[in-house]
């Protein structure tokens, strides 16, 4: 066993806490509604790092055969990770798949016609319509584990986990093939790795600094008494954040704002520090540009709703992503070449002095394997050939894109709503032409094609560069984070029908979004097949608009270096996640800004340990929390 690297123990500790934190995890999502998965760092693993960190702190003193390296701890917080973001919102990947596997069967009626209009287009391979099979998962108070319902469930367990193993083995493939080029000769600074190769420094030196301690025990009693004071009302709760929706929802124009919440927690200051200067002060405008964008349009008539139609943000989102593709693709293309040349056996310049955590020709026969792989799976759903083609290479350039925006510049959430190809290809080519096959694949695959926030494909990327210095092994990490998507997968399928069938995903017993997600997806399939549609040119424009202004302050940026406005922060301001951090994300340039000008890059590391022990104090608080509200069986809010 190499006692700096992945060793056997932390991989079988990684594979056994990863059915415990997925149940953790789906429990809080019935129950709560969930605590993390929103932002580019997961509470639940930055808290287990940070109680693990102490322990291990104890062990050297005390037993010092049995302590953890730095390696052996990333190993773990990297596999939590990966079933982390698998699983940790109903919004995002996972969290929601039982419900839209299994809504249009129990809630079909004679009047709806889902029997005739959805059944035929939704294979049944990937889902469960047996009624009696279902009854006890929407009603509650019945046994999981009786053998008709866990035969029924099997099938889809495993295609769904055959599934989505295939996807992040590909993103796996992809990040081994850009990350030398990404970390070495761009040498991009990764911030969403800072606090945890801190956090495992054998050392110990963040977790005796006396501005880390100050900070995590500031939030950690923020936390605390805003558990108690959600436990006993006579408590005055502390405003840690605002919702102003009663102020602005019947007060036109101002109704036309889309997100009408506010926080400013420790956790968000926090992460918001490692953000960038001009990115954060970009954020912060464009955020307000959308805004305002809303409300005018709102104001002069030019939108009904401020979900649909003019002035299409999601469509402009959507051209944003596609232009940041284009252009890391058009930067990185000598590389790339390289790599395809060096693949095929022919002569190349790359050479692999460091090892990777596949060679070339293994991560391009990997990733090509696992596109095949999903190619079968697509036809076999009833794809047409095209729109195969169309979905997988729009999609893993996406997830490339997350990869690279969490790589170079770290924002607190990589949020892509509308960028995702099952919204994309309807707008461009049409419910018409892409079939009612295609449209209830995508209605199935919706969970994970929706906001991305908590998408695993970064966190492979930080993983092959949190190995350097000899913490890990590249291959071996690989290929434990490889075999935990689908465990993570499977483990879900245990949890969901563990705790589905005795509370009931249709009682009162349960979240309410846990019904309104799968409900929402189902009512737009009805739309697509019942009233297909051809192309949206108005949204084709947004995208086209999208692209060139993404372009145009790209060109800008990298032209003028005076230039202030980033410009990935055009498609990402308009997330929810980053607007409600608008005041936080200014506090954090504000701050940072007066530190760097009047204190320089010593003043910046100063104060770094401070804003990493907000995170960890807050992420801790929130986890324990968590835990104890579990243990006791407290049905409030997290």
């Amino acid at each position: 066993m190499n006692p700096r690297g992945v060793s056997a123990r932390a991989v079988i500790i990684g594979l056994l806490l990863t059915p415990l934190n997925v149940f953790f995890l789906v429990k809080s999502i019935w129950m709560w509604g969930g605590f993390t998965g929103s932002e580019s760092l997961f509470a639940n693993t930055i808290g287990l790092l940070f109680l693990h960190a102490l322990l291990n702190q104890w062990l050297r003193r005390r037993r010092p055969t049995w302590a953890f390296s730095p390696g052996e701890m990333l190993t773990i917080y990297l596999m939590l990770g990966m079933s982390t973001g698998l699983v940790s919102s109903v919004w995002d990947l996972g969290g929601a798949l039982s419900g839209y596997i299994t809504y249009p069967f129990w809630f079909a009626t004679d009047s709806n016609e889902w029997r005739e209009l959805l059944w035929p287009n939704l294979p049944i391979w990937l889902t469960i319509q047996d009624r009696s099979v279902l009854e006890g998962f929407y009603m509650g108070r019945a046994d999981p584990y009786r053998w008709g319902i866990l035969k029924a469930w099997a099938g889809p367990a495993f295609w769904w986990a055959c599934l989505v193993g295939s996807l992040m083995w590909v993103c796996l493939c992809l990040n081994s093939i850009v990350r030398r080029r990404w970390a070495d000769e761009e040498k991009l600074p990764f911030p969403m790795t800072i606090l945890p190769v801190q956090l495992v420094d054998e050392r110990g030196t963040l977790l005796r600094d006396k501005l880390f301690l100050l900070a995590v025990a500031i939030s950690a009693g923020l936390g605390t008494w805003t558990m108690l004071a959600s436990i006993a009302p006579s408590l005055p709760s502390l405003p840690l954040g605002i919702d102003y929706t009663q102020y602005v929802e019947n007060n036109r124009p101002w109704n036309f704002i889309r997100h009408t919440s506010l926080q400013w927690r420790p956790w968000a200051l926090g992460l918001c520090y490692l953000i960038p200067l001009d990115l954060a002060l970009s954020l912060f405008v464009f955020d307000l540009l959308w805004t305002a964008e809303y409300v005018v349009s709102g104001h002069l008539g030019w939108c009904i709703s401020k979900w649909s139609g003019f002035p299409y943000g999601e469509q402009q989102t959507a051209g944003g992503f596609i232009a940041l593709a284009v252009a890391a693709f058009w930067l990185d293309r000598a590389y790339l070449v390289q790599v395809l040349r060096r693949a095929v056996g022919m002569r190349s310049v790359l050479q692999e002095a460091e090892p990777e955590a596949f060679g070339y020709r293994v991560a391009v026969l990997g990733c090509l394997a696992g596109l095949g792989f999903l190619w079968w799976l697509l036809a076999r759903a009833g794809m047409p050939t095209w729109v195969i083609w169309s979905f997988l290479p729009l999609y893993f350039v996406m997830c490339l894109v997350i990869s690279r925006l969490r790589a170079q510049l770290g924002p607190p959430t990589h949020q892509l709503y509308g960028a995702m190809p099952n919204w994309i290809l309807p707008t461009v080519a049409g419910t018409r032409a892409l079939g009612p096959r295609t449209m209830g694949m995508f209605f199935l695959l919706r969970p994970f094609l929706q906001e991305q926030r908590n998408h695993p494909a970064p966190l492979q990327l930080e993983a092959l560069k949190m190995a350097e210095g000899g913490r890990m092994e590249r291959p071996r990490i690989a290929l434990a984070l490889a075999v935990v998507a689908p465990l993570a997968i499977l483990c879900y399928f245990w949890a969901t029908i563990h705790i589905g069938y005795r509370l009931g995903l249709g009682t009162a017993d349960t979240q309410v979004w846990q019904l309104n997600v799968p409900f929402w997806g189902t009512e737009w399939l009805e739309s697509a097949v019942r009233d297909p549609a051809g192309f949206s040119s108005s949204g084709t424009i947004a995208i086209g608009f999208g692209m060139v202004f993404t372009l145009a302050l790209y060109f800008l940026k990298l032209r003028f270096q005076w230039w202030p406005l980033h410009p990935v922060a055009f498609p990402i301001a308009i997330a929810s996640t980053i607007q409600s951090m608008t005041p936080v994300i200014f506090a954090a340039w504000l701050v940072k800004a007066l530190l760097l000008r009047y204190g320089g890059l010593r003043a910046h590391r100063t104060a770094l340990p401070f804003f990493l022990g907000l995170l960890v104090g807050d992420a801790t608080t929130s986890l324990l929390r968590a835990v104890l509200f579990e243990l006791l069986d407290i049905r409030v809010g997290l």
